[in-house]
């Protein structure tokens, strides 16, 4: 049994690793890092509106890539940060109309061939995919968590 689970995640392991260099690939000719695609990806074509925070924990970025994307899009021109009223510093990112043109430009295609390939799969075939994977990183993230312990010392020899 115990070969049948490593086997099955030696496979599941090369998958997100080819998954990934997909995205690399797509993306070398554009001269954006993955990161950033998603942080573009978020505010481009995501609904609702997004704080620094918000994009930091939806795509497991630390706030300090997050800022430094954001900075770099607000010196461009391609995006601005307002204050949220009510809150004592939260910014709300919003994309700037050159911001928008050039995320279409750049994003929106790479969108549109993920929403092509997806709609290739049923939608049992796409529940299934998501309900399973959705499965796994609760397990493999409380496995993490019970070894790391409550401050992370554990099992990090």
């Amino acid at each position: 049994m115990e070969n049948d689970s490593g086997k099955a995640l030696e496979v599941f392991n090369q998958q997100i690793k080819d998954l990934v260099g997909i995205y690399r690939e797509a993306l070398s000719g554009l001269g954006m890092s993955e990161n950033e695609f998603w942080i573009w990806y978020s505010l481009l074509l995501m609904e609702g509106s997004f704080t620094q925070q918000d994009i930091s924990v939806m795509w497991s970025l630390s706030k300090q890539t997050v800022n430094t994307i954001i900075s770099n899009m607000v010196r461009k021109g391609f995006a601005s940060l307002e204050v949220i009223p009510g809150t004592r510093n939260r910014k709300e990112i919003r994309l700037t109309k050159a911001g928008r043109d050039y995320g279409e430009r750049a994003v929106r295609p790479i969108f549109e061939v993920e929403r092509r390939a997806i709609e290739k799969l049923s939608h049992g075939e796409r529940a299934a995919c998501m309900a399973a994977f959705h499965k796994y990183i609760g397990f493999l993230r409380a496995e993490i968590r019970r070894r790391d312990g409550p401050r992370g010392e554990e099992g990090m020899a």
